[in-house]
């Protein structure tokens, strides 16, 4: 019901903002209330104070008081409708009553029409300078932080941290199996990256170590990990299009996707793949191997084109609600459903695999029933369409449940030079790394003795910048429809995601943000 008004008062606020005709444009930064710091409110203009009840005050020649925890200005106080009743006049904002604190820097001025023009923010991030955004807008190179390590032929992508952390309120843990990572000696080199128009707010990054057993893998299957050996590939797999064995039998790049439905972006397929069990083992499990399309960046990124100059209310009406309000979208896109054929011939579920990021390859375990009988297993995966880049799918024999060891960096550098504050912040469950653009960090850490299999576990959110481009899309009825009525706005968005499909991930990987 919160939601529901909230989402009412912005719609409602949209509009009057709209009616005033203000063209000028923002350059948005957020920051959460806790982490309020001269240094990280810089010195823009202005500062836009997003409270707890729902009002706005937007104030210009502010001061940040760090003893009581104050900003003072000159500035206007708005409703939840964003209706002023007050002139231009000093004002005190507590940082306790605010949930996220905007800052704000014109940067191109085509009308003003007083206060009020401080409603219509943005960015001054446009695509123009990147041709392959320009011809795909939705299809910009972006999903927080990504990190490298030598796979045994120098840097090679291991993960992605937190995709699906787009708001503060968002903030998670994310575990990433570093699947092809080959440490030459006591200590690993891990280089985070932010390749992206983002702001990443960075809480810890460290490796989690497991011994291998012998010629084996350690996998994880939720919080808890396994020891895994004798990985059998399918000896035929079946999908909609076709044959798929070839494409699932190895991690070796050659994945299987399917493409979007023309009408639900939501519709799921079943693909059906079939094992020899593995003889003598008395535990057996499913090793799946994937990441996402960009169905979701496309979404995430339609969904900000919609909110528009709007977005700091959006944020600070996510802020204030809790994630459970904005769920729909990808509750409707799903996991890959994993079920197996049982003694009467039925496929029951007995799980699930899916972390949101379409850059980096998971790899994750779904424990199966010791039931199951016969030299066969029969598995089928059920997934939305167009959603998965699926690269290996395999029956593992499945040993003792292993401990990792956790480890936090030693040393951090950036620029090839010594950044303890940077570890120091790695490190403080009370502070954030903030990265932006083309920053790069070198994370070393001590490894144990022994073959290790490495995790890495990182925490954290990030915020998107806007762009340009996205503005002239602006349509908060249609984002309003994406939090109310996600399915009914997957079916309406199926036929735009179709005409963008083929370009996607050319257009992705050419327009990364260029770093080193």
């Amino acid at each position: 019901m919160e939601l529901m008004r909230g989402l009412r008062r912005v719609l409602l606020g949209s509009a009057l903002a709209a009616s005033v005709a203000c063209h000028t444009v923002y350059r948005a930064r957020f920051v959460a209330p806790r982490d309020v710091s001269a240094d990280k409110l810089g010195d823009e203009p202005f500062v836009k104070c997003h409270l707890k009840n729902g009002h706005v005050v937007v104030l210009e020649a502010w001061k940040y008081d760090e003893v009581d925890r104050t900003l003072r200005g000159y500035g206007v106080e708005y409703d939840e409708l964003r209706v002023s009743h007050s002139a231009l006049e000093a004002k005190v904002v507590k940082l306790d009553d605010v949930l996220l604190v905007e800052t704000n820097r014109p940067y191109e001025i085509y009308a003003s029409s007083g206060a009020i023009a401080t409603l219509a923010i943005g960015t001054g991030a446009s695509l123009a300078g990147t041709v392959m955004c320009a011809v795909n807008t939705k299809a910009c190179f972006g999903s927080c932080p990504t990190f490298f390590a030598d796979d045994g032929h120098g840097l090679a992508l291991q993960a992605e941290g937190f995709s699906g952390s787009v708001a503060r309120a968002l903030e998670a843990t994310d575990v990433d199996a570093m699947w092809t990572v080959a440490p030459s000696g006591p200590t690993l080199d891990v280089v985070m990256t932010n390749d992206a128009l983002e702001t990443h707010a960075v809480a810890s990054v460290r490796l989690l170590a497991a011994v291998r057993p012998h010629g084996g893998r350690v996998l994880r299957a939720g919080t808890r990990y396994f020891a895994a050996t004798r990985a059998t590939p399918p000896t035929w797999a079946h999908a909609p299009s076709g044959d798929a064995t070839d494409a699932l039998r190895a991690s070796d790049g050659v994945e299987y996707q399917s493409l979007a439905s023309a009408t639900d972006l939501a519709e799921r397929e079943d693909v059906d793949l079939r094992f020899a069990r593995p003889a003598g083992a008395k535990r057996v499990g499913l090793l799946v191997v994937d990441r996402n399309s960009l169905l979701n960046t496309f979404l995430f990124y339609q969904a900000l084109a919609f909110a528009g100059s709007r977005i700091g209310d959006w944020m600070a009406l996510l802020e204030r609600n809790g994630k459970s309000g904005f769920r729909g979208i990808g509750a409707l896109l799903g996991d890959i459903d994993v079920s197996v054929r049982d003694a009467s011939g039925r496929f029951a579920r007995v799980g699930s695999v899916g972390e949101v990021g379409p850059i980096a390859r998971e790899a994750e375990l779904v424990l199966l029933p010791d039931e199951m009988r016969g030299p066969d297993v029969d598995v089928r995966l059920t997934m939305t369409r167009g959603n998965w880049r699926v690269d290996q799918v395999a029956l593992v024999e499945v040993g003792d449940e292993v401990r990792p060891v956790p480890l936090d960096p030693v040393a951090v550098e950036k620029d090839g030079k010594p950044d303890e504050n940077a570890r120091r912040a790695l490190l403080d469950p009370n502070r954030h790394l903030v990265t932006f653009p083309h920053d790069a960090y070198t994370l070393r850490f001590a490894l144990p003795l022994g073959d290790l299999e490495l995790f890495l576990e990182s925490r954290g959110y990030y915020y998107e910048w806007m762009r340009d481009e996205w503005l002239r899309e602006e349509d908060p009825v249609a984002f309003a429809q994406l939090v109310l009525s996600p399915a009914a706005a997957l079916r309406r968005l199926a036929p735009m995601y179709k005409r963008l499909e083929p370009t996607m991930q050319r257009v992705f990987w050419q327009s990364r943000v260029p770093r080193w």
